[in-house]
């Protein structure tokens, strides 16, 4: 009987190790995806990016996608806030019944949108805040010409086949038709599920 609990310990402390080093790799991996967001490090982006989405869409378009919404244009521009690295929260590890791990980051994304030929009164204000409030980011102006937006943020980790069973990412995003087309069923209710849990339990302590 002892021998089976030794074991029992044993390879579960094996089990939990594997955990820990996943969730090390995944946080780290996380921060460093942000903090190549901010400083528009594309191709790093890119490299951390779940390969599945480049079956549908190559890298030179993803690349100029990038540069449309974040470098701007005579009309505006967009600053990424510095995350505080902190804030980041990874899940457990999670496997599928065809053994794709996968597991959630978490943490509250910022970023400034400066508008460059328009400024706001006050009813254009309450609009767009309604209007980013739809999209489910908080707003604020902070003058008449620049908006700083948050939510709640989540990437998805997956480690598979198609990734060589190391461990690449996606923006957890049910809208978006390149994020349907990578991610299992079973991680898009798994995620669906883990985000609203989140969401909800962020509303409560607000309260």
């Amino acid at each position: 009987m002892k021998k089976l609990f030794f074991l029992f310990v044993i390879l579960f402390s094996g089990l939990v190790f594997a955990q820990n080093a996943d969730q090390k790799k995944i946080l780290e991996d996380s921060q460093s995806f942000m903090s190549m967001f901010q400083k528009r490090d594309y191709d790093g982006m890119l490299d951390l990016t779940h390969p599945g989405i480049f079956e549908k869409v190559d890298r030179q378009t993803m690349t100029r996608t990038f540069k449309m919404l974040l470098e701007g244009n005579d009309e505006f521009k967009i600053e990424i806030l510095d995350p505080n690295k902190n804030t980041f929260n990874v899940s457990d590890i999670f496997t599928t019944k065809e053994n794709t791990k996968y597991a959630f980051t978490t943490y509250p994304m910022k970023m400034k949108m400066t508008f460059l030929k328009e400024k706001f009164d006050e009813s254009k204000k309450k609009t767009v805040i309604s209007m980013m409030a739809v999209q489910g980011m908080d707003a604020k102006f902070l003058d008449d010409s620049s908006l700083e937006m948050s939510k709640q943020a989540m990437i998805i980790a997956l480690n598979d086949k198609v990734t060589g069973n190391t461990w690449k990412y996606l923006n957890y995003d049910e809208a978006n038709p390149l994020y349907v087309s990578v991610v299992p069923v079973e991680v898009m209710k798994k995620a669906k599920e883990y985000y609203a849990d989140l969401l909800i339990k962020q509303k409560e302590n607000a309260n």
